[in-house]
């Protein structure tokens, strides 16, 4: 039995699937050698954090706070992610819809993208890191007039309570909105690459010159996304070949079958139903994506 499912494999060829491990690996690897090299540094010397910040302070401020051209790029900055994060469930809603590649991504690209936005930055850093770290930001702590300790990297006991300095959220954001599309663009890989230890700084630049975080923060907030977006490219995107898209196949078998509860009349409704709404949002989509990005 022919039962159209999505398609979830990279499709690949098995060279191709190899390259893009051993880069997966490389990057991991790197990745977690430069992440250890300066935890290291940070922990040795504590007080790298506090002289590197006072680089961005004076005249009892930080240089950039209060900002209005720093203060517009940081508003700039936020929209941007939400458009990008928009664009990638439409991304996702139309290769569902389709069943297939979609603006020339394979469907498990477009839920690469999804899911490293949600379990890097939303997940890891702003639910888990800063809201139990418990790190001060620069701008609360007495070494830049505050009323709260200061704590060195990967120390316990800080005094804020929730939205802490440990990680930058806006670093996170924007490292993994740049590491995901190079993964899933090899095509762009080096331009992207070229664009990512800039954009990097951009952002840690602007979140320190705020006293929003200090530099340590916003190196480790990359480290992590980094290594979280190479592992879910090994084991989403460059998974046995096949394994998903079988399990999805059997399962469509499955559900044709004769007196399964796929085949009752409330669900062929509901199908129905779930059909046109899609409809209706891929068209949307499809029409806001062709004014951000008109096809050729």
């Amino acid at each position: 039995m022919n039962v159209p499912v999505l398609y979830w494999t990279s499709g690949l060829e098995p060279a191709e699937l190899a390259a893009e491990r051993r880069f997966a690996r490389r990057v991991l690897f790197a990745t977690a050698a430069a992440g250890l090299l300066a935890s290291l540094l940070f922990l040795a010397w504590p007080q790298l954090d506090i002289s590197l910040t006072r680089m961005l302070f004076a005249d009892g401020d930080f240089t950039l706070r209060g900002s209005d051209i720093w203060s517009a790029l940081r508003r700039f900055n936020m929209i941007g992610y939400g458009v990008f994060y928009g664009i990638v469930v439409l991304g996702l809603a139309g290769a569902i819809y389709h069943r297939g590649r979609f603006r020339r991504l394979a469907p498990v690209k477009w839920l690469f993208l999804l899911l490293t936005s949600l379990i890097g930055p939303l997940l890891v850093t702003n639910m888990i890191l800063k809201d139990n770290v418990g790190r001060p930001r620069p701008r609360t702590v007495s070494e830049f007039g505050g009323n709260l300790d200061f704590k060195r990297l990967f120390e316990s006991g800080g005094q804020c309570t929730d939205n802490c300095s440990f990680v930058s959220g806006e670093v996170s954001s924007m490292v993994m909105l740049v590491i995901s599309l190079i993964f899933v663009l090899p095509k762009w890989r080096k331009p992207l690459m070229t664009l990512l230890m800039p954009l990097w700084f951009y952002a840690a630049y602007m979140r320190v010159g705020q006293g929003g975080h200090f530099p340590s923060d916003t190196f480790l907030a990359g480290i992590f996304m980094i290594a979280i977006a190479a592992i879910l490219y090994r084991y989403i995107v460059l998974a046995d070949d096949g394994r998903v898209d079988a399990s999805m196949r059997n399962m469509a078998v499955v559900s044709a079958q004769p007196g399964s509860m796929f085949q009752s009349n409330g669900w062929k409704r509901f199908v129905r139903v779930h059909d046109a709404i899609m409809d209706r949002i891929c068209r949307a989509g499809l029409a806001l994506l062709d004014r951000i990005a008109p096809r050729r």
